[in-house]
């Protein structure tokens, strides 16, 4: 999207392009770009005139976009650029949005920041200003791990909803919410079941903040209580309440132990032919 040479900037923007026709045969409704572009060396690029080229090629893409689609453009700090990233952080990436129109949106990975940053901030800014149009959700210790989601910090994961609630009542709102994870020690399925109950875990939680009590003691600036009010919210056990819905909507109460003992793995290992573990990506 950001290189030197036409031909290989146009046949990225051609890729795009063809997955937008594809997203409309399965009906999608949104395209999302992520590029790893940047430089490992200082000097190795001009910064300005690389973001100028990936503009260009962003404005080819959401030109060739379904009217009612829309375009999320994520950021990362690093990887597998390592000194400079195009679209390094999410300041760059509203840029992008505002620069782009107004079906173009800023998608939040969770492993794409440093480990200092606060993530449910940024969340609140994007919000605040019509931008955040969803999430990869994972975890991390250091980087970009691709980890089980909740698996490091759920308690981030929380703050991340509780600005998510804080927003429900916000015209046009409407983020969508994926799973973006690697796995290479779990099964990817059950690795999915777990991260899936616990976005809804987080998110039954940050429900059940007391909001009319934090804004209190925000106004009054008691930091002790309005801690202590999300704090609450976050140690609460919804379990039951979680697995009394799956139960009402047929599905398992335990899903990874359904799984596990409807033999599903076990049979299709025996239809799919081994992959050699080769081969590899940074997403």
């Amino acid at each position: 999207m950001s290189h030197s040479n036409a031909a290989t900037r146009q046949q990225a923007i051609d890729h795009n392009l063809e997955c937008i026709e594809l997203g409309q045969a399965i009906g999608s409704t949104a395209l999302t770009i992520w590029v790893g572009d940047g430089s490992n060396f200082p000097g190795q690029t001009n910064f300005t005139r690389q973001f100028e080229r990936y503009l260009d090629s962003a404005k080819a893409v959401y030109a060739g976009l379904p009217e009612d689609w829309r375009l999320f453009t994520e950021h990362k700090m690093y990887e597998p650029a390592f000194y400079s990233t195009v679209v390094q952080d999410w300041g760059t990436n509203y840029m992008i949005a505002k620069e782009l129109g107004d079906r173009a949106y800023c998608l939040v990975d969770l492993g794409h920041h440093a480990p200092i940053v606060n993530i449910e901030m940024i969340v609140a800014r994007l919000i605040q200003f019509g931008k955040l149009g969803g999430f990869h959700f994972n975890d991390s210790k250091y980087g970009d791990d691709d980890l089980d989601t909740g698996s490091i910090d759920p308690y981030r994961l929380f703050l991340v909803f509780n600005e998510l609630v804080d927003a429900e009542n916000v015209s046009g709102f409407d983020p969508m919410h994926m799973l973006d994870q690697s796995h290479n020690v779990t099964d990817p399925i059950e690795s999915l079941m777990v991260s899936a109950m616990e976005v809804q875990r987080a998110y039954a939680q940050a429900l059940l903040v007391d909001r009319m009590a934090l804004e209190g003691f925000q106004d009054t600036n008691d930091a002790l209580m309005a801690t202590s009010t999300l704090k609450e919210a976050s140690r609460t056990d919804v379990e039951p309440i979680l697995a009394m819905a799956r139960f009402e909507k047929n599905g398992a109460i335990d899903p990874v132990s359904a799984y596990r003992a409807s033999g599903y793995r076990e049979t299709v290992s025996l239809n799919r032919p081994a992959v050699s573990g080769a081969g590899g990506g940074i997403i």
